[in-house]
């Protein structure tokens, strides 16, 4: 038993030994294959290295010995001086093999300038004559010629300078700034730093339809511009415009891109005109036959209308003057009307004159010779030029047919007629109200409000709780609500009863005393002496008369 385990073990111990022995020999000779396969490889790659180093020079050795041959023929030439009018393009030629160049002199050939000939000596003692032709500047060369029609060439194929070009537009109805750039061609991003520049001066909202605007761009011809317009490239380098006769707003690029806004005040010199006449038709028509102008005009109906009733009072053979300032530019031209420092209207034998004055707090007005103001609280007729059409009281309406107080007055006018604040106050009402059409209702002081019915629109900026100034237009005659024609249909209510307003008695305003009366009857004084070496109006309307009087 003990045997057979002994016999047992050893078989096993063989067995071990066997299977160790098998796998140490199978790893050796993996490990021998794996070697020579690895020097098999390192052998081929150290082979193909070689070969291509050994190509490498055989190849670089070649191309240095093309060198070579080129130029062997040309060794030893010496650099002549070229001398002829034009340079030749060939140095030296040979049609017997040359081995050899010493020197080199070019001269001129007697029967043709154009075609020089070069003499060269030869090793050999023998000498040979080549004919060279010059290129044209067209073919390649080393030697090419700057002649004036190859740098007229060349200034031609650099590109253009942008060119200034100038366009004016107009500011169409509806309308925006943006927009009129844009249309002109202008970049949106441009346009948009363009009008912002402006409005550090003058806001683009009040700019009107018709307004002209003086554009400056840069274009470049030989370029397109983007899109398929094909239309040149341009770029906005400054753009103008004049919002009144007294300044001049502009906006121009910088050199860095950015847009900077300017104002420019033009220089006016001032003088006195002065203008008479006689009523025969009405102050409107015959104020402008003497020459004198509409805003004058419609000051003096202003400054009159609280005393005197335009379309009851005035009669044929009524006199007026008046006295005004005005504005001159460097060439001596009226350009802008001024102020009314004087007038005097003369109705039914009368006479009302006037002086402009300020006390000191520049609160100025119109008073009279005694120092009283002719400003009342209201305005007798808030309307120029207007007839009245039906007064106030009872009257058969002549829509509904039968009897009805009239309260208030009627003036008939054209339609679009502007119609005036009576008063300064707060506008209570403006918006359509049943049988008044287009309403405006403004509340005065002590109980007292104005209203005004049929118009055909509002001013900008009249709407409920706005603010007015006696004088101001509020609105334009027209003929909405129950109206017949185009007319203004003007109320005043005191303490909320409807008052007549042709036979209300309203305040006045202030008069002068003490000091400040003795300063207003020295400034008539002054005005006197002025009016009398003034130029009329008459003769300023036909030539432009210097400014008599400019001080």
């Amino acid at each position: 038993m003990n045997k057979d385990a002994k016999r047992s073990a050893d078989a096993n111990d063989l067995s071990a030994s066997d299977t160790l022995w098998r796998r140490l020999r199978r790893t050796t000779k993996f490990s021998l294959k794996l070697y020579g396969s690895a020097s098999r490889l390192a052998l081929g790659q150290s082979r193909w290295i070689a070969a291509s180093a050994v190509l490498g020079v055989f190849s670089l050795g070649l191309v240095g010995t093309g060198i070579a041959a080129l130029v062997a023929p040309y060794e030893g030439v010496a650099t002549a001086s070229l001398t002829a009018e034009r340079a030749p393009r060939v140095v030296a030629t040979s049609t017997t093999g040359v081995t050899a160049v010493a020197a080199a002199e070019i001269r001129p050939a007697t029967d043709d300038i154009a075609s020089p000939s070069v003499v060269v000596a030869l090793d050999d003692g023998q000498a040979d004559t080549a004919d060279l032709r010059t290129a044209s500047i067209g073919d390649p060369g080393l030697f090419d010629p700057l002649t004036e029609e190859r740098l007229a060439e060349e200034a031609a194929a650099i590109p253009a300078e942008p060119q200034p070009a100038e366009v004016v537009v107009t500011l169409e109805s509806g309308q925006t700034l943006m927009e009129v750039l844009q249309n002109a061609g202008i970049d949106r991003i441009d346009s948009y730093h363009a009008v912002a520049a402006l409005t550090t001066h003058f806001s683009p909202r009040k700019l009107r339809a018709g307004q002209e605007i003086a554009l400056t761009l840069m274009e470049q011809p030989d370029a397109i511009a983007e899109g398929e317009s094909g239309t040149p490239a341009k770029y906005l380098a400054s753009l103008s415009l004049e919002p009144d006769l007294e300044r001049v707003i502009e906006v121009t690029r910088n050199s860095d891109g950015s847009f900077e806004g300017r104002e420019t005040l033009h220089e006016f010199t001032e003088g006195f005109v002065r203008a008479s006449g006689q009523i025969d038709n009405s102050l409107f028509l015959d104020g402008e036959r003497a020459g004198v102008p509409v805003q004058i005009i419609a000051e003096m109906i202003r400054m009159y209308s609280y005393s005197v009733d335009f379309q009851r009072e005035i009669q044929p053979g009524d006199k007026f003057e008046v006295y005004f300032s005005r504005k001159f530019d460097q060439a001596n031209r009226p350009v802008k009307e001024g102020d009314v420092h004087y007038a005097s209207l003369t109705v039914g034998g009368k006479v009302h004159k006037l002086w402009r004055f300020d006390p000191g707090n520049g609160e100025w007005d119109y008073f009279d010779e005694n120092g009283q103001s002719m400003k009342k609280f209201l305005m007798k007729t808030p309307i120029d030029g207007a007839r009245l059409s039906s007064g106030f009281g009872m009257r058969k309406h002549p829509i509904l047919g039968y009897s009805k107080l009239h309260a208030g007055v009627d003036f008939a006018a054209p339609r679009g007629t502007p119609i005036y604040a009576a008063g300064d106050g707060t506008v209570k009402r403006a918006n359509y109200f049943g049988s008044y059409g287009n309403y405006i209702l403004i509340r005065h002081a002590n109980g007292y409000e104005t209203a005004y019915a049929h118009l055909n629109g509002f001013a900008r900026g009249v709407k409920t709780g706005s603010r007015v100034r006696q004088g101001q237009i509020i609105g334009y005659v027209g003929t909405t609500g129950r109206s017949t024609g185009p007319h203004l249909h003007y109320e005043v209510h005191v303490n909320g009863k409807k008052m007549n307003p042709l036979a209300l008695k309203v305040p006045t305003g202030r008069k002068l005393e003490g000091r400040e009366l003795a300063a207003f009857k020295a400034q008539r004084e002054t005005l006197a002496t002025q009016m009398a070496e003034a130029p009329t109006a008459t003769r300023v309307a036909q030539a432009a008369t210097s400014s008599s009087g400019a001080n």
